[in-house]
């Protein structure tokens, strides 16, 4: 059994904290769609299921990473496998947050979104990591992971460039809204990766800059979930 030093402790309490809070505020967005704008026409299912799709994979995501402060305590489980579900847990994210997008940028083109849909998860599934691609104490392998971490990104933001290269008013809000969410989680995943403040030796006894990726991730989430609340209020009678 790993032994559990006051560093690890408060690490794993800090992301506990952010997961707890994450996995409370999708469980409840999930359920109030569910209560109060339940579809009632069989047009409006696929807006219905991008919904739940978003707050419940979000909400499962957070779970995921509660369990993951504390599973390798318990079950001491290797570095190696904590990075990989890591990188996994990142790329599905990525994936969740933009079938939205897919969905409800396109509500008059089934084809279109058929295609973005399949593209993107055809993509996220290819770069699944079968073993870590990038480990935090070592820069050998950041540039077969960015690799990746960029294409499915690249991939993902398509939607939301064609809507905005075509100027669609009623879809601008969420195209926006998810654009810069996938900014501010790219910098704060940047931030992360070089953990700056750890390399300085600034920091000595814990990690401010996963915390802090964490931190920046949720609030980026939290933001972009209105967006999507009010999409799916406008498309869902």
């Amino acid at each position: 059994m790993t032994a559990i030093t006051s560093r690890n402790l408060r690490d794993r309490v800090i992301g506990a904290t952010i997961s707890c809070f994450g996995f409370a505020y999708f469980s409840i967005f999930l359920l109030q769609f569910l209560l109060f704008h339940f579809p009632s026409s069989q047009e409006s299912i696929p807006e219905a299921l991008a919904v739940i799709a978003f707050g419940g994979g979000i909400s499962l995501w957070y779970l995921g990473v509660l369990f993951h402060q504390f599973f390798p305590v318990l079950h001491n489980e290797h570095s190696e496998e904590q990075q990989n579900s890591l990188q996994a847990g990142g790329l599905v994210l990525i994936w969740v947050a933009a079938i939205p997008t897919i969905v409800f940028l396109f509500p008059a083109q089934p084809l279109l979104q058929l295609g973005y849909a399949s593209a993107l998860t055809v993509v996220v599934i290819g770069n699944l990591p079968e073993e870590p691609l990038y480990h935090p104490a070592s820069d050998a392998s950041l540039g077969e992971f960015s690799l990746r971490l960029a294409s499915v990104i690249l991939l993902s933001l398509t939607p939301t460039i064609h809507t905005l290269a075509e100027s669609v008013p009623s879809s601008a809000s969420l195209a926006i809204a998810f654009g810069w969410i996938m900014m501010t989680s790219l910098l704060a995943c940047v931030f992360y990766l070089l953990q700056p403040l750890e390399r300085i030796g600034l920091f000595k006894t814990w990690q401010p800059s996963l915390h802090g990726m964490y931190l920046v991730l949720t609030y980026s989430l939290v933001a972009y979930s209105k967006s999507v609340m009010q999409a799916a209020i406008s498309h869902v009678p």
